[in-house]
């Protein structure tokens, strides 16, 4: 599962998401573990997804941490692996939605 090395990065949205609905808009597999906490299957990567300001129903600002990177078919370089994968997924959630996006490491 996790470790202190797992990457992981903060960001917040322009405008509060809804990421339940727009996981199921995009047929994006998650498990909300509760209301400020989901773990995302994306990519064949598992990301934990924590929300730092709001839950997951009005998320402001999350906590993205990757669990398990991408398969080793996927890339084989698991920082860029894991950095692409969460860049991916929020590139899809922010087009979906229309909301800008800023960055804290």
């Amino acid at each position: 599962m996790s470790s202190d090395s797992d990457p992981s990065w903060e960001y917040t949205f322009g405008s509060p998401i809804d990421l339940p609905s727009t996981f199921e808009g995009l047929s994006i597999q998650y498990l909300d573990v509760n209301e400020t906490r989901a773990l995302v299957i994306y990519q064949t990567a598992i990301l934990n997804l924590e929300v730092i300001e709001g839950e997951l129903s009005a998320a402001n600002r999350i906590e993205l941490e990757v669990y398990e990177d991408p398969r080793e078919d996927y890339s084989a370089d698991t920082e860029k692996s894991s950095s692409s994968v969460v860049d991916s997924l929020l590139d899809q959630l922010t087009s979906v939605t229309n909301s800008s996006l800023s960055t804290r490491n």
